[in-house]
């Protein structure tokens, strides 16, 4: 059942259904984890993102070669949206973290392609270049203009790696670590055991209706899909989009979009977010009546999120991760069609 120090796909399938039946295996937000998905970068013109990584593991004990048990590369994948063709291309970058360290680098000058998208950052063995179950790894990005103004924070999604469960059916880098690769099929699987799976369902807690006066609040909505490929012909990310006023009212909308998607809510999403018609007393600033609403998300593919908003002439601006719940092709999805997400390395 075992050949090369990896599983058969039988073998794998057995105990990927066996661990996954005790284990939900969802993203995290904040804790340690082996990869880190960051649904939003800026790299065009007159913006930039500062995008933090950070090693919490310490230790300086010799691996019995070069390297101590803290040493880990970090590979950057970064899918930049080319606007002109429609699809996204992948650039790639490597970093090295010793024991404790942390890196942060602009967007731009690691990927200098000049472009909007997203990307993740895997760990890996610095001495064969392996993907390992490394979960140490923290993170967080900064949103800027051109003058280094911060615009506003939000922390990646974790994918922690499940690999040293299986530890007696799988190989290991010289530091001793679980390579992540199971399957020998090349490509991260999110499916619970090499890492988490992606979220099922994406919610946002709280956006105020856009537009108005005094004030005039823009909020906007970033998109990142697991379905990268745009020659898959599966005609990319289609979302059900619903979201609720204040009055517990739920609308409808659709967005379809290849790999990548920022833009305003409305009116790119829907007009809705111009006129929830909820009630305009319930948030009273003064002579101010704001009405805010909440969101829910359902995809045919694996995706993660970010939503920004601010005020049209002040200082305010604020974005955040979306909230989340469900694991995408886990044995607890309701939508039996959903498969794990899979991304080439």
């Amino acid at each position: 059942m075992q050949f090369g120090g990896f599983l058969s796909a039988t073998a794998l399938g057995l105990f990927v259904a066996g661990f996954a039946g005790t284990a939900t295996a969802q993203p995290v937000v904040g804790q340690p984890a082996s990869a880190l998905v960051f649904p939003y970068f800026d790299s065009t013109p007159s913006h930039g993102t500062l995008i933090t990584v950070t090693n919490t593991n310490t230790s300086r004990v010799s691996c019995g070669n070069t390297f101590r048990q803290g040493d880990i590369d970090v590979h950057y994948i970064y899918f930049g949206f080319d606007t002109g063709r429609g699809f996204c291309r992948e650039f790639n970058n490597d970093h090295s973290l010793t024991p404790g360290d942390t890196i942060t680098v602009f967007a731009d000058q690691d990927d200098p392609e000049g472009e909007i998208g997203w990307l993740w950052v895997e760990a890996r063995d610095p001495e064969s270049g392996d993907a390992v179950d490394f979960d140490y790894l923290i993170g967080s990005a900064i949103v800027v203009n051109t003058g280094t103004d911060f615009l506003f924070h939000y922390l990646p999604y974790g994918f922690r790696s499940h690999a040293d469960e299986a530890k007696t059916l799988t190989t290991t880098d010289g530091c001793g670590r679980t390579l992540t690769d199971l399957d020998g099929g090349l490509d991260a699987d999110f499916d619970g055991v090499e890492y988490d799976f992606w979220p099922q369902r994406l919610l946002l807690d709280q956006f105020f209706q856009q537009g108005g006066s005094n004030p005039t609040f823009a909020n906007s909505l970033t998109l990142a899909s697991c379905d990268v490929d745009p020659f898959d012909n599966d005609f990319g990310t289609s979302v059900s989009i619903h979201p609720w006023n204040n009055r517990e009212r739920r609308f409808s909308a659709f967005l379809n979009f290849e790999c990548f998607f920022h833009d305003a809510l409305a009116p790119a999403v829907s007009n809705v977010f111009l006129n929830l018609l909820g009630d305009n007393d319930e948030l009273v600033l003064g002579s101010r009546h704001i009405q805010t609403g909440w969101i829910e998300f359902d995809a045919n593919d694996a995706i993660v999120g970010v939503f920004h908003q601010s005020i049209s002439g002040t200082f305010f601006a604020a974005g955040h991760q979306l909230e989340f719940e469900g694991a995408f092709g886990g044995p607890d999805d309701p939508n039996l069609s959903h498969t794990p997400c899979s991304l080439i390395r």
